[in-house]
């Protein structure tokens, strides 16, 4: 999962929940807000039937709408507590008893104001505020119920939460959308940094380009990672130096002991017990002019001195190779058996050399006696296959630097130059053993 996609996920998980939460807040706020308001009416009313009862001696005439009631019921008790809450059938019982109590109440005097809107009487499953007092009219006391319905402040308030949840759902809209596009865009540079050090080539001796950000975490990546890259190539180019010059500077003492033991062997006063020592000598020298050779070869395709291509036709190269090696072949009698077609590759012609006589030879030294060699040229595709048992080592590093069989007596770089050169041409190469034959496949690009 992409660092920006896992962000967007919290972010917008997080914004939901705020909004959730906020969203619950805003509703329980704005409803205390409303049912506030609407005990502030209750309590206006409660002053005007006192008022009117201080001025007048007489309660107001009872009301009964859709929006208000006001009922009043002569009481037993000297005071009634106060008591305001939200109800819904709680009175309606003794709001429906106090209005028929309170019909045979004297008439208010005249002018004064009506009480309601609506002539509709209230459903008793509506909510309401209500509000119950006692009030004293000469030596009666009466119990008064003031109630408010609460229809109007919800529907109020369903269309206020309404527009608050189409508002969430438009900022989790653009909260979306600004995660998908802008932080996209926002993440380019890290992105451009990221596929500069994948696409880093030691041997390409190209640096990583400078990538152009006003975002400080980013501008300080690049630059760590273009001084590190820099640091490696460095490091490397003089590594590949000192490998380089170290073997042109063993060449020439390799070159004067071989002489030395050439003449040494040629020497007619040597014993006979003698032969044998400086003939393991003579070998040793042999093999380790081909390790310098091998390593020098190496380090000259990595430092791209073979720069120069041309479209070969691997078909004849092939058959040269199996002219070249037919005394080997006949050695250990090995079967060769070839199906070859016309492939044309890019390639240097001394590199393609080096890779068909590498695979060629490692086909004839890890074969057994009396053995086959398959080889498979096809218009993509070089396969070569040879009998032998499995192999002693880890097959996923055959073609690491001197990993080499038991009974093998190369230098171990045979197949590390092979694939040293695919990588150079982007060929590529792998190797399978099934059915006790080994197979090295090279791929080359369309």
């Amino acid at each position: 999962m992409r660092l920006f996609t896992k962000y967007s996920r919290v972010s917008i998980m997080a914004s939901v929940l705020a909004l959730l939460l906020g969203g619950v807040g805003y509703f329980f706020a704005v409803r205390f807000v409303l049912v506030h308001e609407l005990d502030d009416a209750i309590r206006i009313e409660e002053e005007e039937i006192l008022d009117n009862v201080a001025r007048h001696g007489r309660l107001p005439k009872p009301a009964n709408y859709r929006d208000q009631q006001i009922a009043y019921v002569p009481a037993r008790q000297p005071e009634q507590p106060r008591l305001i809450n939200t109800t819904w059938a709680y009175l309606e019982s003794q709001l429906t008893n106090a209005i028929r109590v309170s019909d045979t109440t004297d008439e208010p005097e005249a002018g004064s104001r009506p009480r309601g809107r609506h002539a509709r009487k209230r459903d008793p499953d509506d909510p309401c505020r209500a509000l119950i007092f006692s009030v004293k009219v000469g030596n009666q006391y009466y119990t008064a119920y003031v109630s408010k319905s609460e229809e109007e402040t919800e529907d109020l308030l369903v269309v206020i939460m309404c527009l608050t949840a189409g508002m969430i759902l438009l900022m989790l809209g653009i909260l979306f959308l600004a995660n998908r596009l802008l932080l996209r865009r926002i993440w380019q540079p890290f992105y451009h940094t990221l596929e500069g050090i994948r696409a880093f080539n030691l041997s390409s001796r190209q640096l990583l380009p400078a990538e152009s950000t006003d975002i400080d975490e980013f501008r300080r990546l690049d630059e760590a990672a273009r001084q590190m890259t820099g640091q490696i190539s460095r490091d490397y180019e003089m590594l590949k130096n000192f490998t380089e010059n170290a073997s042109h500077e063993m060449q020439t003492p390799l070159a004067i002991i071989n002489s030395k033991l050439d003449l040494l062997i040629q020497d007619t006063r040597m014993r006979e017990e003698h032969h044998q020592p400086v003939q393991a000598m003579y070998d040793a020298i042999g093999r380790l002019r081909q390790l310098n050779s091998s390593l020098l070869l190496l380090t000259k395709i990595e430092n791209n001195q073979f720069a120069q291509t041309e479209s070969l036709d691997l078909a004849p190269l092939i058959e040269q190779k199996l002219a070249q090696l037919e005394d080997p072949l006949k050695a250990r009698q090995l079967e060769v058996r070839r199906e070859l077609s016309g492939a044309r590759v890019a390639i240097n012609s001394y590199l393609a050399d080096i890779l068909l006589n590498n695979l060629l030879i490692n086909a004839i030294r890890h074969n057994k006696l009396a053995g086959q060699v398959d080889i498979r040229l096809e218009e993509h595709r070089l396969r070569i296959s040879n009998s032998g048992p499995a192999p002693s080592f880890d097959p996923e590093t055959i073609f690491d630097r001197f990993v080499k069989g038991s009974n093998s007596g190369g230098t171990g770089l045979g197949l590390a130059i092979v694939r040293q050169i695919c990588d150079n041409y982007n060929f590529s190469v792998g190797y399978s053993y099934s059915g006790e034959m080994h197979t090295i496949e090279v791929v080359f690009p369309s």
